[in-house]
């Protein structure tokens, strides 16, 4: 799949779609807009459609799927398709563009980073490496945004592997990142201090 697919798929979707509709896009095709180039073969997205118009819409986002043959993945709350999440995944996200009723956004980064902490497969770190190179956010913001995904998470066995995740990836690509000056155990306390107590110890 390339790039123009994405706006071919929404195009097409927008044909019927007769309410406003907001997509945030996620995951191995977000990465794509924020600075990766792995390749991917679906579009994961959160769908935000009007009171009552949600069956309606799916409708036509899955008929469009089929036709153009392209698998989509979407929920009403992205923010829980792991065990640690964060539920206002909206704020930050900025425009991509306008198809039609369907206006199409790229999550802020950090936020975005969080999915991909959560599964941390091999692919996901590719895509963490690439695209924070890329946008090189603030280490200090970026950490409070983890702890603050792990905060409003509900406990469970994935709490303690999160923050081990954060730990074993600050440590081991932290300076590839943000440079040789980078001190991941400085960035690491940051991460303990404003994490949950009974996770991190």
């Amino acid at each position: 799949m390339r790039k123009g697919d994405i706006d071919r798929f929404f195009r097409e979707a927008a044909k019927e779609i007769r309410t406003p509709v907001r997509i945030y896009l996620t995951g191995g095709i977000a990465s794509w807009f924020l600075g990766g180039d792995r390749p991917t073969e679906d579009i994961d997205f959160g769908l935000r459609a009007s009171e009552g118009k949600w069956m309606e819409v799916e409708g036509v986002i899955q008929g469009v799927s089929r036709k153009l043959g392209i698998p989509v993945q979407f929920s009403e709350d992205i923010g829980r398709w792991g065990m640690i999440g964060i539920l206002d995944y909206e704020k930050g996200a900025r425009l991509y563009k306008r198809f039609g009723k369907v206006s199409v956004y790229l999550l802020d980064v950090g936020v975005w980073s969080v999915g991909k902490m959560n599964r941390y497969y091999q692919s996901d770190v590719d895509d963490l490496r690439a695209v924070l190179k890329k946008q090189r956010p603030d280490s200090g913001k970026l950490v409070t945004i983890w702890a603050r995904a792990l905060r409003e998470s509900p406990r469970s066995s994935s709490s303690v592997l999160f923050v081990k995740t954060v730990e074993d990836f600050l440590k081991n690509y932290g300076q590839e990142i943000w440079g040789s000056r980078f001190n991941s155990e400085e960035t690491t306390r940051k991460f303990r201090q404003t994490s949950p107590r009974q996770v991190v110890g």
